[in-house]
């Protein structure tokens, strides 16, 4: 299982960079890719921090995020629709459980063989 995020706009967000990243998963024989979308999530208090790093790593891309994004929680690429539709496609040709709820059951069915082995501390 992988869980594809965060992907950030102006950043990462490259039809490019997203067939790399799923090619990898496909080598791997993923059973599944959580993703919520193609961006990423910014609590007020992360909010800072990200700007920050933003300033330091990428001079500039600050002010283009607060452009577009202003105090936005969720922050989508302006790719985000052709990026999913690409994402999407390569899971169904080569079945990969895409969808979230799907993963999820997946996983909440999946046989647990390490249970009962863990070792006791004394």
């Amino acid at each position: 299982m992988v869980w594809l995020c965060p992907i950030l706009p102006f950043i990462n967000d490259s039809e490019e960079n997203i067939r790399q990243l799923l090619t990898s998963c496909i080598t791997a024989k993923v059973k599944g890719i959580v993703c919520f979308g193609m961006g990423v999530t910014l609590r007020e208090e992360d909010r800072e921090y990200f700007y920050q790093q933003l300033d330091e790593y990428f001079p500039g891309l600050k002010q283009r995020y607060i452009r577009n994004f202003g105090n936005s929680y969720v922050c989508n690429s302006p790719n985000n629709n052709y990026l999913m539709k690409i994402f999407r496609n390569a899971c169904h040709e080569y079945g990969i459980i895409c969808e979230p709820e799907d993963v999820f059951k997946y996983l909440a069915a999946f046989e647990n063989n390490q249970l009962g082995q863990q070792l006791s501390l004394f």
